[in-house]
């Protein structure tokens, strides 16, 4: 199998929403770049991707609210000419966008994914604000661009699982995606809704029972997807090493919700920014571990790093939300 990559590419800090949990302080475009300089980063990650052979790359664009960047659909034209690029999401809100149709000329966007923070109306605006659960909602029952979910789960609407599930199959989407909320941003100051061990496996234990599975067989992922298409759900482990995150100026995290800068991709040769990207991988093995992280023998789980950077601003702590280290 060919090497792959993945990377998430916010264009802009520029959002008309501003939800409590978000992982952005700022919310203008003043870090935004012309499309010239949208291009250079575009290509100079390709051309690496290109000489080192990789066989797949995919792309989530998001912001901010990508569909305020008045680059992004010069940007769908030219990565519809890049071959190595296989496929593109769009991460958005859903408040800006009613018909989506003239997107179906982009071959290679494959979703629209539609963040909601709840599967009723007064859990949804509680964090994303009045009126927004009604105006999605009403933008998706008129679209008829393929489309999924998001939810990101914390206190306030993990119990709501089951009703995110009919949810999406009611409105039409493809499936759901569910996260966990990493505090950072404007979502440090509710810190105190991130789930706890026994609420995550409380999530782990429902998708279980959804996919006939076992609840430990559950245990390293750290995100799920509910695919209607396939009728199944898949697990996404930690993918620290294997992806990164482009933000507005340039700048490359690890990860999004780990904002430590490995270079950037408008002024950085990205072969060297690559290796970084791997070799931060690295960084996690075992021994460098603290508490009952270093002593678990789950092979594929380092624990979520930027949860235990969000609270303890240390990337090598014990993941308390791991319920395997805690029953």
């Amino acid at each position: 199998m060919g090497k792959e990559f993945s990377f998430q590419w916010h264009l802009t800090d520029l959002c008309n929403l501003r939800c409590k949990h978000c992982y952005q302080d700022s919310y203008d475009n003043r870090k935004d770049k012309s499309f010239d300089d949208i291009k250079k980063i575009l290509y100079n990650l390709v051309n690496y991707f290109e000489k080192q052979n990789f066989e797949t790359v995919s792309i989530n664009l998001t912001g901010g609210e990508p569909f305020l960047f008045p680059h992004l659909i010069p940007l769908l034209e030219e990565i519809e000419k890049i071959q190595v690029i296989k496929d593109v999401n769009i991460i958005t809100n859903g408040v800006n966008f009613k018909d989506e149709n003239h997107l179906k000329k982009f071959k290679r966007l494959k979703y629209l994914k539609v963040s909601l923070e709840g599967a009723t109306e007064k859990t949804n605006d509680l964090i994303r604000g009045e009126g927004v659960f009604k105006r999605v909602i009403s933008n998706l029952e008129n679209i008829s661009y393929p489309f999924l979910l998001m939810f990101t789960l914390a206190k306030y609407n993990y119990k709501e699982l089951d009703l995110m599930y009919r949810l999406a199959e009611k409105v039409g989407a493809k499936g759901f995606i569910l996260e966990r909320f990493i505090p950072l941003g404007e979502g440090n100051k509710i810190k105190e809704m991130v789930l706890s061990y026994k609420e995550w496996y409380d999530v782990v234990e429902r998708i279980s029972f959804w996919s006939d599975g076992e609840v430990e067989d559950l245990l390293p992922y750290k995100a799920f997807y509910v695919d209607f298409e396939k009728n199944t759900i898949w697990g996404a482990l930690c993918n620290l090493g294997e992806s990164c995150a482009i933000m507005p100026n340039g700048d490359i995290y690890p990860c999004r919700r780990l904002p430590l800068i490995l270079g950037n991709a408008l002024y950085d040769d990205f072969s060297i920014i690559y290796e970084k990207i791997v070799k931060f991988r690295d960084n996690f093995s075992r021994n460098k571990l603290k508490g009952k992280c270093r002593l678990c023998s789950e092979a594929d789980c380092i624990g979520c790093r930027a949860l235990t950077y969000s609270f303890f601003d240390d990337i090598y702590a014990e993941d308390f939300q791991c319920w395997k280290l805690q029953i």
